[in-house]
């Protein structure tokens, strides 16, 4: 049984502690109803009480939509409780006007954090406030000429967390050296891809490689570092493909000085979820880097200090230790700590 049916099992009895009586009746996902969904009318649960209003407001003021979600235009979140989008917003929308719980966090993850700045780039909370923490940054501008109907999409065209790259969170600080340094992350909670089977050419018939991508990863100044056995086609794979874009985005926004001066990517999944983590789906990158998971093969893959890998459960004692609402800690660890 896999990391996905597990955690379905193990969540559906922890409904009527976690969930409202009217949101612990089956709801549907994809047209059938499962146990492990939340009644549909009751999706916003999906997101911790102490967040839900703040959470949905930011997503709908920046016409973000919810991963299979709910409502007109998807502005609900999912009924899923695997879903991935919820658990990242559960895990760090607390630490959005947070600074000094959001540097010891950082702390603990091992960067080097003298200040917590504002990402300023997104736009402003209700309260005039700039965010601590971003959700789907996609960058300022369009630097990967990422298509929309077969041409590089206009900037302001493009939607955050559909259709182009986009960082699931994002956080920006000033180092000791004071420069500052933003990092896009990449979250994955029950997510696996069993397929070998190359993304290169789109389902639309377009090679990304030379359409899209081949111009990014040929810059001088790429993060990503290719061993001579390894091709660019090799890294259209999931996940790869999904953190070769992500490094992509760090590169072009380092380059372009947006808001600063280094840019890196961090990658957080469960541990227990060895059917992502230790699931090598490039054959290329199975033979060259035979017995390593999908962190420590990004991480020979990308220059120095530029990817970080992370696992859910170093995570979340992090997370408790700094957080201010213990009724959030306390369910961020019912909810999420129990994965195995």
């Amino acid at each position: 049984m896999g990391f996905k049916e597990r955690e379905k099992i193990r969540l559906v009895p922890l409904k009527k502690s976690l969930f409202s009586a009217n949101a612990c009746t089956a709801g549907s996902y994809n047209g059938s109803q499962y146990e492990f969904c939340l009644a549909d009318d009751c999706s916003a649960e999906n997101l911790h009480k102490s967040i839900r209003s703040d959470a949905l407001e930011y997503f709908r003021t920046r016409d973000i939509p919810w991963h299979a979600g709910k409502g007109e235009k998807h502005a609900l979140p999912s009924t899923h409780l695997c879903c991935s989008q919820s658990a990242c917003v559960n895990f760090w929308f607390p630490f959005i006007r947070d600074a000094s719980a959001l540097r010891a966090i950082l702390s603990d993850v091992g960067y080097s954090v003298s200040e917590v700045l504002p990402f300023v780039n997104d736009m402003p909370l209700s309260s005039g406030q700039s965010p601590f923490v971003a959700f789907e940054w996609i960058g300022k501008r369009n630097y990967l000429d990422e298509l929309s109907r077969g041409h590089p999409a206009k900037d302001e065209t493009r939607t955050r967390g559909a259709h182009f790259t986009s960082a699931d969170f994002a956080f920006r600080f000033r180092r000791p050296d004071k420069r500052i340094q933003i990092v896009l992350g990449e979250w994955k909670y029950t997510e696996s891809y069993a397929t070998t089977k190359s993304l290169q050419i789109s389902k639309s018939g377009t090679d990304r490689l030379k359409k899209v991508y081949r111009k990014s990863l040929s810059q001088p100044d790429c993060q990503i570092r290719l061993p001579a056995e390894v091709k660019f086609n090799d890294l259209f794979f999931d996940p790869f493909d999904q953190m070769m874009r992500l490094q992509l985005l760090a590169t072009a926004m380092e380059r372009e000085r947006e808001n600063a001066d280094v840019v890196s990517v961090l990658h957080i999944a469960p541990r227990a979820n060895e059917d992502l983590v230790n699931r090598i789906t490039s054959p290329v990158l199975g033979r060259v880097f035979p017995e390593r998971d999908i962190h420590e093969i990004q991480r020979a893959l990308v220059a120095k200090d530029r990817f970080r890998g992370l696992f859910m459960e170093e995570l979340l004692p992090m997370v408790d230790r700094h957080a201010s609402d213990r009724a959030w800690a306390k369910y961020i660890k019912l909810r999420y700590g129990g994965a195995r």
